[in-house]
């Protein structure tokens, strides 16, 4: 009986704690880092949420028409580190912004890319 309770416990400690890690993704699962691009654009939202975050941004193409890109952020703790906090994010979302992100782009070829470098303004 205590072998069947103990077995029953470690299964559900390693079920719980399977759970979380299928949930979380690797950079090299959804990006290409031999395809860095940069992105000036307009930023639309600003969801720095936990685990990451989300810009939203508009950027003109070569024809000078928008498109709507997605950006994924580093965890909160990463930016406030670096001098993002909310009241920066908020900032730049309310005055729509123009900044440019270094990027990779996602293997999917969506207009979707994890940022690793962020300027505000020219």
């Amino acid at each position: 009986m205590k072998k069947t309770k103990l077995l029953f416990s470690v299964g559900a400690c390693l079920l719980g704690a399977w759970i979380p890690m299928s949930a979380h993704h690797s950079f090299q699962a959804e990006y290409d880092d031999a395809k860095p691009i940069s992105l000036t654009g307009k930023v639309q939202k600003v969801s720095p949420d936990n685990p990451h975050g989300w810009i939203y941004m508009d950027v003109p193409n070569d024809k000078g028409r928008i498109v709507n890109w997605v950006v994924e952020l580093p965890p909160p703790n990463v930016l406030s580190r670096n001098g993002f906090s909310t009241s920066v994010y908020k900032a730049m979302e309310e005055a729509h912004e123009e900044i440019t992100v270094s990027a990779f782009l996602a293997k999917d070829g969506s207009k979707h890319a994890w940022a690793a470098g962020l300027t505000r303004g020219d």
